[in-house]
């Protein structure tokens, strides 16, 4: 054993403890921030698809020609 004193190992304890509940914490707030990044980057990536698509509707529909709805007919009925 060496020549620490009693106080000196339960500073050392204490020390280590907090340390290793800080390196925790860190490890989880960056798994955190790894999952964000990665949901924001799939929102950004699904909302760019959106929008080229929305574009390329919206030039289809001003492409193609005007749809006429047909005249409706009046049944008659006898009576």
């Amino acid at each position: 054993m060496t020549n620490e004193t009693k106080a000196r190992m339960v500073a050392n304890a204490a020390f280590l403890n907090i340390q290793s509940k800080n390196l925790t914490r860190d490890r989880i707030l960056t798994d955190i921030q790894v999952a964000a990044d990665a949901r924001d980057d799939n929102m950004h990536k699904l909302r760019q698809l959106r929008m080229e698509r929305d574009t390329r509707a919206r030039h289809a529909a001003r492409a193609a020609p005007a749809k006429v709805a047909p005249a409706r007919t009046r049944k008659h009925t006898g009576g």
